[in-house]
């Protein structure tokens, strides 16, 4: 998770101020997810989607 949400910011300059805002807000609710501990740095990708997934989602996982 750690590379892939900074992937994230490296790439997120490149688009549209829409599609940045939209990439700063995705990567904060899961930033607030790791926080809470509903997925860890070192998950994979597809570790930390099922883990998302089992909490009731995105937002729920990051306390919204």
């Amino acid at each position: 998770m750690k590379e892939y949400l900074e992937e994230l910011e490296r790439t997120k300059g490149d688009r549209t101020e829409q599609v940045k805002e939209g990439l700063e807000m995705y990567i904060e609710l899961w930033r607030r997810a790791m926080e809470r501990g509903v997925v860890v740095e070192g998950d994979r990708v597809d570790e930390a989607l099922a883990k998302i997934d089992s909490a009731g989602g995105l937002y729920k996982a990051a306390g919204d």
